[in-house]
This record gives C-alpha cells, structure tokens and sequence, in this order.
C-alpha cells in the first residue's frame, strides 16, 4: 500500500474528489512516506520541517493552486531545493511557468490556469465558493468593491474613491494582516501605507489625513478563515451589477511583476463570472486579455477597458475610476436584460475550465505520481 502524507491539510484543495487515502501531520503513524504532498509555506519556508518522513524514492508533490501571489519569490527557492535533493519533485500550479528548464530533470510541472477554477470551484477544496446558481446581480445601485488584506494597491484605492467622492456603500475596506487570531485589521500597517504613499507623493497631505480620520475597518464582506478551511461565500453584497475588483497584484508592490511575466487569477476575478456582474478590474496590465483568451466575454461594447494596456498603475487606476464613473451614469440593467446569453456563457465558462483542470489534475495524478 502506498504511503500518502499531508503535510498541510491541503491535499482537499484539488485532490478532493480522487478520494486518496493518507495521514494528515498531526497523526503521522510515524516512518517514512511514499508520497508527501506539501504546499507553498513547507516549500519556501519549513522544507526541513518533513524531512524525517522521507526516504530516497519518496514523491514530494507541491500544489501552489490560489496562492501563486508574488510566484518569483516561491520559484527562487523551489529551484534552491530541488537542485540540492535528490528528490522526484512534483510541482503544481494555477498559473503557466515560462521558463521551466530552470529546474533540473528531478522536477515535473503541471502548470495550467484551468487549476484555478478547479480549486475555487471544486466542492472538496478548503477555498470553495459557496453560491447559490439561482442567485445572480440584478441591481444598479453604486458599485461593488470588497478589499480585504493591507496591500498598497488596497489603500490607494480608497484614497482615490475619497478623492472623487464616490459612494462607498457597498465597499468593504477591512485593511487586515494575518495574525495568530486571524485576518484583524491592522491600524499600525494601514498609518505606514498612507505615510508610504504620502512619500511618494501619491497622495497629498490633506487625502492623507482624510483617510486617516475615515471610521476603518468598513466591514461589509468577510471570508471567516480557520486554520485549515476557507469560506468564500457569495451573498446578497453581489446583487450589483458592477463590480470593481482589485486583484492581490496590481504592480505597485516589488515582487508583482514576475521576472517571466507570470499571470496568477484568484477568486477575486472568478466571482463576478459566478454571479454575472460587469467587472473591472484592477489588477495587472494585461489581465483583461488573458480572461479575453481563456474565452470571457467582457463586455467590451459597454465597458472601455483600453487601462489593461496601461503600465503604470496609478494611471491604470486613474482610467479605471474615470471608467467606472461612466458605468454609473448607464443603465446598465437594460444591458443585462438584453445580454442574459452572454452572462450565462461566462457562469458556464467557469465550469467547463474547472471540468478541464479537473481532468488535468487526474490525468497527472495517476500518470505520473502514482505511477
């Protein structure tokens, strides 16, 4: 029998439906272990932390599916490891590596964005959204716009939504950084990024003190997350129609840009597909292409989303927020009265990727780690 260990409670994420038998590491029987699927943290961070599990033909499997944020970081020290251990390494990602000969032949890579709707989507996955396919956006009243962890990007949003006096009623600005409680809003981190920002002369000193005296955190959504599980529930907020989206990278964070121009997509992107919104999204130069490529719809005969070629991102932002004060001034309820075919290909879209990288992942499972 086939010695299977999780080393981080994670092997649900796109593994789930294969019904694979293993310990998880806090009941270890002990000994060693055939194959040993580990995540990102164990491998950038904690490698030596499963050592003792093991041996020479040990299978090292590692799925970075919905946490491929920031990917140079990660790759830098994957190469590092996998060039000083004999290992037979397995690598896993949501996102397309370009330059795979950087890693030696003990390294097979299953790289595919179709993994990233497969793992949101799949029921077994500890990031699963919860939805109700009967529920979709049929409101125009403002915008949506739900930003949760600390990131510059996040508070110079805000900033800039102040700045044009929009409404904020249905955006949600927790400002958190992880504790050992949980996602908490983080006061000393938010005062330091308006101060970066400020020195940076994104913003002046009266936007700054603006912000700083706006009652945080403005908490409208929130996905509860637990040691080992993570509830992306879509509720009652996505009843608007327009949704502005910013993505964990936008490029305004060292490490955004990869060094190989790599793409990641996370939920963010996938839900205003899962409850047919028109989105915009700040996110990367050249995000809306890829989406465009992947077969998405975007609605360009109402939405100007000529900012997806625009490399600065303040200016990104600027064009976007200039984009979306249009976008409220249409109606756009008659837009998705009209097109209710062209969302519904979006929702099924999302679906058909996640069957693909379903079929993705089965297809390297059995053919090449349990082989």
């Amino acid at each position: 029998m086939i010695r299977i260990l999780d080393s981080e409670y994670q092997v649900g994420r796109i593994f789930g439906s294969f019904k694979l038998e293993y310990d998880t590491i806090d009941k270890t029987n002990g000994g060693v272990y055939d194959i040993i699927f580990t995540h990102r943290e164990i491998m950038q961070d904690k490698f030596d932390s499963i050592k003792k599990y093991i041996k020479p033909t040990t299978k090292i499997v590692t799925d970075i599916s919905t946490e491929s944020g920031n990917i140079d970081t990660f790759l830098d020290k994957y190469e590092i490891i996998t060039k000083q251990h004999p290992y037979q390494f397995y690598f896993i990602c949501d996102s397309v590596i370009k330059n795979k000969n950087r890693f030696g032949n003990n390294v097979k890579i299953l790289d595919d964005y179709n993994i990233t709707f497969h793992a949101f989507l799949n029921p077994y996955s500890d990031n699963h959204m919860s939805y109700d396919n009967t529920f979709f956006a049929d409101t125009h009243d403002g915008f949506l716009s739900l930003n949760n962890s600390c990131r510059i990007h996040r508070v110079y949003l805000f900033t800039q939504l102040l700045k044009r006096g929009l409404s904020l009623d249905k955006c949600s600005f927790l400002f958190s950084t992880g504790t050992p409680n949980g996602w908490l809003y983080n006061r000393q981190v938010y005062e330091s990024t308006l101060d970066m920002l400020l020195g940076e002369k994104k913003i002046d000193e009266e936007l700054c003190n603006r912000a700083l005296n706006y009652s945080l955190p403005k908490i409208l959504d929130y996905d509860n997350t637990t040691a080992t599980y993570i509830f992306n529930d879509i509720n009652y907020l996505y009843k608007t129609i327009l949704n502005l989206v910013s993505e964990t990278t936008v490029g305004m964070t060292e490490g955004d840009f990869s060094k190989d121009s790599i793409y990641t997509i996370t939920e963010k992107t996938i839900k205003p597909f899962l409850v047919k919104q028109i989105p915009l999204f700040f996110a990367l130069p050249g995000h809306i292409n890829l989406l465009r490529e992947m077969g998405f719809d975007m609605y360009d005969d109402i939405v100007n989303h000529s900012y997806d070629t625009e490399m600065d991102s303040v200016k990104r932002l600027d064009m976007i927020l200039d984009e979306l004060e249009r976008l409220l001034k249409v109606d756009l309820l008659e837009f998705v009265n009209v097109n209710k075919d062209r969302f519904d290909r979006n929702y099924n879209l999302l679906f058909e990727l996640s069957e693909l990288g379903h079929d993705t992942i089965k297809s390297f499972l059995y053919e090449e780690i349990l082989k």
